[in-house]
């Protein structure tokens, strides 16, 4: 329910879906927890993306690494 603006490259669709992911994301961890506060749930949201980030980048790197292994 946050109106915020963005400047972006992206397509405005393609932002506006984020937006609803995290939306849902949110509001998820809101309805499991009573107790969770919408800026903890947006909290634990942006910790939860960021750990997935985080483990893709290093699977990416392991596989670029085997990529060139297996090209020598």
């Amino acid at each position: 329910g946050i109106k915020i603006t963005v400047r972006t490259s992206d397509e405005l669709e393609y932002v506006k879906s984020l937006g609803r992911l995290i939306e849902k994301r949110v509001s998820d961890l809101v309805i499991q927890n009573q107790t969770c506060t919408k800026n903890e749930a947006l909290l634990l949201c942006a910790l939860d993306y960021l750990d997935e980030r985080n483990k893709l980048v290093k699977e990416n790197e392991e596989l670029k690494e085997q990529l060139k292994a297996f090209e020598k």
